[in-house]
């Protein structure tokens, strides 16, 4: 068991699932209205599994968010950077990347697949049918929908949007398997839920080609993590090498997961500059600014 595990096992409560057990943490706070928690796991067939997960309070006072804004540009519509640029650039507290994007893998100018909207305006236009059809949508006052941006989706009534490839929960329930394909390959992970009501919404990563300490998920074990940390609706989002989460913390970006989108990880051991290094540039990403937690 990892270090960072072994030291929060006071909080920890280990529930038993179908798809792996479960070791999960308390939610600590970090933000008015953000929340942290991190979790492991086994899966039957003996792949260990390391997650992080993120809790938003869509209530909560100075919540807001955003997405990467267009260029502009007919050549792409947006300009690649890594999430600890995201969020530096617009000082975020917390960034995670988004829609998958062309080309991979390195910096420039980029197109999204499936629909984006920055601040009300439309970055990327909405698939109404097929592949990046999927996606979370929030209106200016924070009402958030995972849904698909069929033919009756209106996107006027949004202020910010991402697309993804599937939904995998919907109504409590693991559909990974009817609304995705693909899925069942073991790969980092990045998704994003909505609680019953719509209360909070949930940032989630799972780290994957890292031998030993994480090796990823399928669509099904990464719907199970987000019924796991309170989710009933969920939306798969680019993953891979593009799988990051980004915190800013006492003042300064922090990389909480181990990207796999650059070569460097492994050489320097999973340290923090290699957290760094390892980013992958991406197309989009989606980003809260939280007001700081009142003093005690």
């Amino acid at each position: 068991m990892a270090a960072w595990l072994r030291l929060a096992a006071p909080l920890l409560a280990t529930v038993a699932a179908s798809a792996a057990d479960v070791s999960l943490s308390a939610w600590r706070p970090l933000h008015l209205g953000v929340e942290l928690a991190s979790g492991e796991a086994m899966t039957p067939d003996g792949r260990p599994q390391r997650a992080i997960a993120v809790r938003i309070d869509l209530r909560a006072p100075g919540i807001e968010f955003l997405t990467t804004e267009g260029n502009g540009d007919a050549g792409g519509e947006t300009d690649s950077e890594t999430a600890t640029d995201f969020l530096r650039r617009h000082g975020l507290q917390a960034a995670v990347n988004a829609n998958l994007f062309s080309p991979c893998c390195t910096p420039g100018e980029k197109d999204l697949s499936g629909l984006a909207i920055f601040r009300g305006e439309m970055v990327s236009p909405p698939v109404r049918l097929g592949p990046g059809d999927c996606v979370l949508a929030i209106t200016r006052d924070n009402r958030a929908v995972i849904t698909r941006s069929g033919a009756e989706f209106n996107v006027a009534d949004y202020w910010t949007a991402v697309a993804g490839t599937g939904i995998i929960v919907t109504g409590g329930r693991n559909v990974a398997a009817q609304n995705d394909t693909g899925g069942d390959k073991s790969h980092p992970r990045t998704a994003v839920g909505l609680d019953e009501g719509g209360r909070h919404l949930f940032f989630l990563v799972i780290d994957g080609r890292r031998r030993g300490r994480s090796e990823g998920a399928t669509l099904s074990e990464l719907a199970h993590w987000l019924l796991r940390i309170g989710a009933r609706e969920g939306l798969n989002l680019d993953g891979g090498g593009s799988t990051t989460l980004v915190l800013e913390e006492n003042g300064r970006p922090v990389v909480r997961n181990e990207p796999a989108g650059g070569g460097w990880l492994p050489l320097l051991g999973g340290t923090a500059l290699a957290r760094e290094a390892a980013q992958r540039s991406n197309g989009n990403h989606l980003g809260i600014r939280a007001r700081t937690l009142p003093s005690r």
